[in-house]
């Protein structure tokens, strides 16, 4: 057996990745398992008792396939994976906040409207209901326009520090105008800063900061590992939520921005994950299908 190389992942574990060939035959394989036990089922991450669960069906895979765009559920579901990972790491407290593909339309929708905004604001904080999103450390925002993935994150300070929210902008075509992305993703950082300041919340921000938050507000648009084709921008966005995720400090500093650049990581990194996210998908329907197998065999006896 051929090795090329061991891919760490986020829990310390290293991935050995096979001679491409016979990697290849390994997932062919598996597809065929799950072809003819599961081509109906339904996959629900983390669990079907989840309160909101990510739901799969064999046909999802097929954004897998070389040189096809990833659809919305499957970034949905690594980014499910990474944020499940990364609160086990972190014994259940994640200093994370993750949102799906479908937040950020329906951000740029209330922030923009020229009509009873304050309304519509309401009604979106029901994506972050119970949590405040000024005590996480990080926040991620997938973004998908015009046939593009891009990544948004947003870094929150800590008490001690006398800087303010870093916006950044990670794109690998630069194809996004971060313009507007930055100008939606602060109105969307005021209005939540104005909610909270009526009242009267104490958050771990410096007092001269929060006071004046608006004005505290930096955007950077950080230059990336750029990809050699069309089609592997949502690898590279969920790709870059695990690499950051692995190495950023606990409270980014505007010093530590320099782990950024062109030279962050090798692009086929980032291309290699579809192959990853098909073995790690193989063995979750080859799970479910076990239990289901295992339920219907009770059902009987």
């Amino acid at each position: 057996m051929k090795i090329l190389q061991g891919c760490s992942l986020l829990n310390g574990e290293t991935v050995v990745l096979l001679d491409e060939e016979e990697h290849e035959a390994e997932q062919m394989d598996q597809l065929d398992f799950m072809d003819e036990c599961t081509k109906d089922m339904k996959l629900y991450y983390p669990s079907r008792d989840d309160p909101d669960p990510i739901q799969l069906c064999y046909s999802d895979m097929d954004c897998l396939a070389p040189e096809v765009y990833l659809s919305s559920t499957m970034m949905n579901f690594y980014i499910r994976y990474l944020q499940q990972t990364r609160s086990l790491l972190d014994n259940g407290g994640c200093n994370y906040h993750f949102f799906n593909t479908y937040f950020y339309s329906k951000l740029k929708e209330a922030v923009l409207k020229k009509n009873d905004r304050e309304s519509s604001f309401v009604k979106l904080r029901r994506w972050w209901k119970g949590i405040n999103l000024f005590e996480k450390a990080y926040i991620f925002l997938p973004i998908h326009e015009s046939l593009h993935w891009s990544l948004v994150i947003i870094c929150i300070p800590d008490k001690e520090d006398e800087c303010g929210p870093i916006i950044l902008h990670l794109d690998s075509l630069t194809l996004h105008y971060s313009k507007p992305i930055f100008s939606n993703t602060k109105r969307f950082l005021v209005e939540e800063w104005k909610i909270l300041k009526d009242e009267g919340q104490c958050l771990p921000i410096a007092d001269n900061v929060w006071n004046m938050l608006p004005s505290r507000i930096e955007n950077e648009e950080i230059e990336v590992p750029q990809q050699k084709n069309d089609y592997d921008c949502g690898p590279f966005v969920l790709f870059f939520i695990e690499r950051f995720i692995r190495e950023v400090p606990e409270r980014l500093k505007r010093k530590d921005l320099t782990m950024f650049g062109k030279d962050w990581f090798k692009p086929q990194e980032a291309s290699k994950l579809r192959r990853r996210l098909k073995s790690l998908l193989a063995e979750e329907f080859r799970k479910a299908a076990k239990e289901l197998k295992k339920q219907e065999c009770e059902a009987i006896v």
